[in-house]
């Protein structure tokens, strides 16, 4: 069995009585690398083709049978340099793989991202919406009635009145009345005493004074004259009463559930039970 490259390149130095350091001269070949050929210490080489230069010019250099050496070579490097391309390759195709990961793993973190962006867009738009129609401004000054109507709710001798806060508009004159959340109420000050009789406030003939008694559970919406609209649910047998100078709207959430007076004479009915009506215009 012939001898490894490693110890026939060595024998060959020896013989020609060169060191290590001489030969690396003569060939102007670095001396790690000639020591690594003579080790047969693959690892420290360079690729194969400039490893078989070196090996090369190192047997040229020794006076060596080139084809000889290149033999030897590729008995004992070949399979080196074949399995470190492969190595090469599995190495390469993990950093590709690893790469993949990442780009998969930051476009799932942006696909996720964008769609809870849009949530939270989609959220807000729904909140913009559902705004209580208590935050609706104030009348102007300018625009408000001089009188403030009266609202008295009956039974009860308290001299203030409850105003709940309304409720969302009516869907039509003529639908069925839905079943509406039980309202916050919020206290107002009536102008005069919830007790005082109909003769006492209609007295000069100016005023219109309306009544609603609720016979089921009711409820209304008034405006008096230019004033704010005001909500009111009543329980059965609960009286409320308005006033104004000019006008009075009302609308009705269960017409058959009501009955109405103004000015101290029975109006209506206006409708069957459950039915809502919209828009009555009271004046004088």
């Amino acid at each position: 069995m012939a001898e490894p490259l490693g110890q026939y390149f060595s024998h060959a130095r020896q013989e020609k009585g060169w060191t290590l350091d001489q030969a690396a001269a003569k060939t102007r070949i670095q001396l790690q690398y000639l020591k690594a050929v003579e080790e047969d210490n693959y690892t420290l080489l360079p690729e194969e083709v400039f490893a078989k230069g070196f090996v090369r010019s190192y047997a040229r250099m020794l006076g060596l049978d080139e084809m000889e050496v290149m033999h030897r070579f590729n008995e004992s490097g070949g399979q080196f340099y074949a399995k470190r391309a492969e190595r090469e390759q599995l190495k390469r195709q993990l950093q590709e793989e690893e790469r993949r990961k990442k780009a998969n793993q930051v476009m799932v973190a942006g696909v996720v991202g964008v769609a809870l962006v849009v949530l939270l867009l989609v959220i807000g738009q729904d909140r913009n919406r559902i705004k209580p129609a208590a935050e609706a401004p104030p009348p102007s000054p300018e625009n408000s009635a001089p009188a403030r109507p009266l609202v008295t709710i009956e039974p009860g001798p308290s001299p203030r009145s409850v105003l709940p806060v309304p409720p969302e508009p009516l869907a039509g004159i003529g639908a069925p009345m839905s079943e509406p959340a039980p309202p916050t109420p919020v206290e107002v000050e009536p102008a005069f005493p919830a007790d005082l009789p109909l003769d006492a406030i209609a007295s000069d003939g100016e005023k219109l004074v309306l009544d609603v008694e609720a016979l089921e559970r009711a409820w209304l919406l008034v405006k008096a004259d230019h004033g704010a609209v005001q909500d009111v649910m009543l329980l059965p047998g609960e009286h409320v009463r308005w006033s104004a100078e000019k006008k009075l709207i009302l609308t009705l959430g269960n017409a058959g559930g009501v009955r109405i007076s103004l000015n101290g004479k029975r109006q209506g009915p206006y409708g069957a039970s459950g039915q809502v009506v919209k828009d009555l215009v009271f004046t004088r």
